[in-house]
C-alpha cells in the first residue's frame, strides 16, 4: 500500500501534546503524547529541531507524568507511573538521544511525578504514594530525593536506582516550577517552531467520520475543535467550519452526504450530560455554507440507505441513563423534510450499527423484559420500512461467544448475493464477519484482539481498520473473507492508531487516525 497523509504538516506522530522540552543544544525536542485509542502507555515523540523529522519515540509502560533536559547534556529524564487511591507504581528513565541510549529504573510503591535538573550534576526527583485512609481516601504523600553525579553521560540502571533509593524526604511540589523551561504550552510552542521553519502545525482531534467525494474531496468530522473539514485530493484544506461554542464535549460525530453530493447533515451535541439535545446542520459541499438546521431533543446517531432517506434515531447517550421512554426516531429526506417517525426503542453504544452502502434502512434492535439495562438486551438486526420494523436476524450467531456490541458494517452485494459485513465485539475479542441477507447465515468470519473501527467496500474487496495496539489495516476477499492484506498503519516509523474509514469511488482507501490525521491508501 502506498500512503500519505493530510495535512502533510510537521509532527503529525503527536497526537495532543501534552509536555515539551528542547535540548541544551537546540538539537532535540522531546514531546510526551497520546493518541487516545491506543493500549494507554506513555508516548514520548523526540524530533530533529534541524528539520522537524521525528528521530525515535520512546513507548514506556506507564503514562508519562513529567520530563526535562539535562541543563548541559543532551539527555532526557522521564518519569512516569500509574496508581489508585490503594497503590501506585512508577519509574524514571533516562535516553540519550544522540545514540538512542535508554536507562529504564523501576519504582515500587509511588510514581515519579515531578523532575527538576538543579544543576548539571543534580537531579531532584518527586515522587508521589497514595495514602491508604479508608475514611478519606484519594490524598497522597510527596517524597523527594535528589541524585547527584559528577558525570551524567553512560550512567547505568543500578548505578540510577541507588541514588533515588534514599534518603526521601518529605516534599511539597511546586507544580509550576515542574514545568519544562520555557514550554509551559506546548501546542503554541510546536506551532512556533513550525513557523519558524516555514510551514504551520495545530493539533487535531481524533476524526469522528471520514467520507470520500466522488472528485477526491476528503470530509472530516471532529469531535472537537472544528466541526467540519473538506480537503482538496492533493491535500489543500479547502474549507473548514468552527466547532459551535454551545457544543456540549463532542460535536461532529455523524455525517450523512446526500447522494447528489451537494450537502451534507452533522450532528451537533449541546445540553448537559444528563440532557443532550441534538442541532442537526446542513452545509453546503461547495463552500461549507449553512443551508438547514434541525432541533431535536435527543442525542442523535445517524443511519442512511442509498437513496438519501435517513434517520435520526435517539442515541440514549446520556449520564445517568435516562429514565423516560426513548423519543422516536425521525425518517427524513435529504433536505431535511419529515417523512414520519420510527419507534426503535431503547439505545446504547453497543447498538452502534452504521451501515454503509446500504439501499435499506438498519439498526440494531434490543429485545428483552421490562427493567433489563439496554446493554444487556438481546439484539437484533431490523430493517425499517413504510410497514414498519422488520426483526432479520439475532447479531449473535453463537451463544458462547458473548457477542453483545455492535459495530462498523458495510452491504455488499456480489456472487454470492445480498450480505452484511459487520464488525463487532464479544466476551472474548472483536469479530468481523459475513452474513447473508436478509436471513443472517454466517458465510465467514474471523476474531481479533482489538476492536474493528472502521468498515467498507469497493469492487467485491472487503477493507477493514483495528483499534490498538495492533493498528491494522486489513484487505479481504468479500466472497470468502481470504485476508489478502494484513499490515500495521505505518508511516515512517510509526504506526497510527485509525478511527474510522472510508473507501473512495476509485478504490483509495480515507482512514482517520487519533492522531488527528487522515492516511490516504493506495495499492
Amino acid at each position: 500500500m502506498r500512503m500519505r497523509l493530510i495535512p502533510d504538516d510537521p509532527f503529525p506522530e503527536i497526537g495532543h501534546p501534552f509536555t515539551t522540552d528542547v535540548s541544551a543544544d537546540g538539537r532535540w525536542i522531546a514531546v510526551s503524547c497520546y493518541a487516545n485509542g491506543r493500549d494507554g502507555r506513555g508516548r514520548i515523540a523526540v524530533y530533529r529541531t534541524s528539520d522537524l523529522a521525528l528521530w525515535d519515540q520512546l513507548v514506556l509502560g506507564r503514562s508519562v507524568e513529567t520530563l526535562a533536559f539535562h541543563p548541559v547534556l543532551s539527555l532526557l529524564a522521564v518519569g512516569t507511573g500509574e496508581g489508585d487511591e490503594f497503590e501506585a507504581q512508577g519509574g524514571l528513565h533516562l535516553y540519550e538521544p544522540e545514540t538512542r541510549r535508554r536507562v529504564d529504573v523501576e519504582v515500587a510503591g509511588a510514581e515519579v511525578v515531578a523532575l527538576s535538573w538543579r544543576d548539571a550534576r543534580r537531579l531532584e526527583v518527586t515522587f508521589s504514594a497514595p495514602i491508604v485512609d479508608y475514611e478519606d481516601l484519594g490524598n497522597v504523600a510527596y517524597t523527594r530525593a535528589v541524585a547527584e553525579r559528577d558525570d551524567w553521560s553512560r550512567v547505568t540502571a543500578d548505578v540510577l536506582a541507588a541514588r533515588i533509593a534514599w534518603p526521601q524526604a518529605p516534599a511539597q511540589v511546586d507544580w509550576a516550577a515542574a514545568k519544562g523551561p520555557g514550554v509551559d504550552a506546548p501546542q503554541r510552542y510546536l506551532a512556533a517552531v513550525a513557523a519558524e521553519h516555514g510551514t504551520s502545525w495545530s493539533r487535531r482531534s481524533g476524526p469522528a467520520a471520514v467520507e470520500a467525494l466522488s472528485d477526491g474531496r476528503v470530509l472530516v468530522a471532529r469531535p472537537t475543535g472544528t466541526l467540519l473539514e473538506c480537503w482538496a485530493q492533493d491535500g489543500t484544506l479547502l474549507w473548514s467550519l468552527p466547532e459551535p461554542e454551545d457544543t456540549f464535549e463532542r460535536s461532529g460525530c455523524r455525517l450523512h452526504v446526500t447522494p447528489d453530493e451537494e450537502s451534507v447533515w452533522i450532528t451537533v451535541l449541546v445540553g448537559t450530560s444528563d440532557n443532550r439535545r441534538t442541532r442537526l446542520c446542513r452545509f453546503a459541499l461547495a463552500d461549507g455554507a449553512p443551508l438547514a438546521e434541525l432541533a431535536l431533543d435527543f442525542p442523535v446517531v445517524i443511519a442512511a440507505r442509498t437513496d438519501g432517506a435517513w434517520v435520526a434515531r435517539d442515541s440514549r447517550d446520556l449520564f445517568p441513563w435516562a429514565h423516560w421512554p426513548p423519543g422516536p426516531s425521525v425518517v427524513l429526506t435529504p433536505t431535511g423534510r419529515q417523512l414520519g417517525t420510527l419507534e426503535l426503542g431503547e439505545c446504547h453504544t453497543s447498538f452502534d450499527l452504521p451501515v454503509r452502502r446500504s439501499p435499506h434502512l438498519l439498526f440494531l434492535y434490543g429485545d428483552g423484559p421490562a427493567g433489563v439495562q439496554p446493554p444487556l438486551l438481546e439484539k437484533w438486526v431490523v430493517r425499517a420500512g413504510p410497514e414498519g420494523i422488520e426483526r432479520l436476524f439475532p447479531l449473535s450467531w453463537d451463544d458462547s461467544l458473548g457477542v453483545h456490541h455492535g459495530g462498523p458494517a458495510v452491504y455488499v452485494d456480489d456472487a454470492l448475493g445480498a450480505g452484511l459485513v459487520h464488525g463487532c465485539t464479544g466476551r472474548d475479542g472483536s469479530y468481523l464477519v459475513r452474513r447473508s441477507y436478509p436471513d443472517g447465515a454466517v458465510v465467514w468470519a474471523h476474531r481479533f484482539d482489538t476492536g474493528i473501527t472502521g468498515v467498507d467496500a469497493h469492487d467485491g474487496l472487503v477493507h477493514a481498520v483495528t483499534a490498538g495496539p495492533a493498528c491494522e489495516l486489513l484487505t479481504l476477499r468479500g466472497t470468502d473473507g481470504a485476508v489478502l492484506r494484513r499490515q500495521p498503519l505505518a508511516l515512517g516509523a510509526h504506526v497510527y492508531t485509525p478511527t474510522c474509514l472510508s473507501a473512495g469511488p476509485d478504490g483509495e482507501l480515507l482512514i482517520g487516525t487519533a492522531e488527528g490525521r487522515i492516511v490516504r491508501a493506495r495499492a
